[in-house]
C-alpha cells in the first residue's frame, strides 16, 4: 500500500469512529487533525491505539463540554458466566470462564473532544488529540489519574506526547507537566496540581 492510500484509509477509519457530527466543514477538519495526529504516530503504537483499545471519537456537541477519555466496559455487568477477554498469551479477545485469568475486559475508549477543539490554534489541537491518544495509550483514564499521582500521571503521559514527537506542540500549551507550571486557573481560583 502506498502512502497516498494509507493516508486514505486511516482518514476512512477516523470518519467512521468519529460520532456527534453530520458530514460539513467541521467534521471534515476534525477528521484532518485527528488524522495527522495518527498519522505521526509509529505505527505499532498507532495499531494499539485504533485496534486494541478501540478508540472511538466523540465529537464536540455541547457548548460546555472539555476533551477528555473514558474507558467502556461493555461487559461487565452483562454475563456472569462467560465474559470476552484478552488472552495472556496472544492478547486477543476470546469468551472465557467468568473466573478464569484475564489481564483486560474488551471494552472501548471514548476520546470525548471539546466545544472549543477547532477554535483552538493548530498546534494546540494536536497537542491536545495527542495528550487524549496517549492517556488511551498507557491505559491512563482521567478517572484513575483524578485520584492519588494525579500531577505524576500526567507527567508520563506528556512524556509520552513526546515521545511521539508533539514537543513543539506541547510547548505551545502553558499548562502542561514537562514544560509548564502545572496549575489551571479558572477565572480567580487557582488550582495547583502539584
Amino acid at each position: 500500500m502506498d502512502y497516498d492510500e494509507y493516508r486514505n484509509d486511516l482518514r476512512e477509519w477516523v470518519d467512521c469512529n468519529i460520532y456527534g457530527l453530520h458530514y460539513c466543514a467541521e467534521k471534515v477538519k476534525l477528521i484532518s487533525l485527528i488524522s495527522e495526529v495518527l498519522e505521526r504516530l509509529p505505527a505499532e503504537d498507532q495499531e494499539i491505539i485504533l485496534y486494541k483499545r478501540q478508540v472511538r471519537f466523540i465529537a464536540p456537541i455541547t457548548a460546555n463540554c472539555i476533551t477528555e477519555q473514558v474507558f467502556i466496559d461493555p461487559l461487565s455487568a452483562r454475563n456472569e458466566q462467560t465474559s470476552v477477554c484478552r488472552c495472556n498469551k496472544c492478547n486477543e479477545p476470546h469468551i472465557t470462564p467468568k473466573n478464569g485469568s484475564y489481564d483486560m475486559m474488551v471494552g472501548i475508549w471514548l476520546v470525548c473532544l471539546s466545544s472549543d477543539i477547532l477554535k483552538r490554534s493548530k498546534k494546540e489541537s494536536l497537542y491536545t488529540i495527542a495528550h487524549e491518544l496517549a492517556h488511551v495509550y498507557l491505559e491512563l483514564p482521567k478517572t484513575a489519574s483524578m485520584v492519588e499521582g494525579f500531577t505524576e500521571k500526567e507527567r508520563e503521559v506528556d512524556e509520552q506526547v513526546i515521545k511521539w514527537n508533539f514537543e513543539s506542540e506541547l510547548r505551545q500549551k502553558k499548562i502542561n507537566y514537562v514544560y509548564g507550571n502545572g496549575r489551571i486557573q479558572v477565572e480567580n481560583f487557582i488550582w495547583d496540581l502539584k
